[in-house]
């Protein structure tokens, strides 16, 4: 079995953000639980356009860092009911998800 990497960055609409912020920290606990999870990390995020304007702050995004001992511990993951939940508070929130997985050179 190969250990998997996945980088989530979820982007609230403005008036979400604190939503999305409380349900999001509330993931981490429970997922941190589960047998497989190896790291499952959230931070806050602002985009900055341009790297030597570093005070010029964009939009606000919520990016979840995680590592999972398998695959079928990533998909036993996705299959929990407070995921379901999750997804379910996300619903209309966003202005966009990026789910990425990893693979190291």
């Amino acid at each position: 079995m190969s250990e998997v990497k996945i980088v989530a960055t979820l982007t609230p609409f403005p008036e979400h953000i604190a939503a999305i912020r409380k349900a999001a920290q509330t993931m981490v606990p429970l997922t941190h639980q589960e047998a497989g999870c190896l790291q499952y990390d959230l931070h806050e995020s602002r985009a900055i356009a341009d790297v030597r304007e570093l005070a010029n702050e964009g939009a606000m995004s919520f990016v979840f860092i995680e590592r999972w001992k398998s695959e079928e511990d990533l998909v036993k993951h996705v299959a929990m009911p407070y995921h379901d939940d999750f997804l379910e508070i996300l619903d209309g929130k966003l202005e966009s998800l990026n789910v990425q997985r990893l693979t190291a050179l």
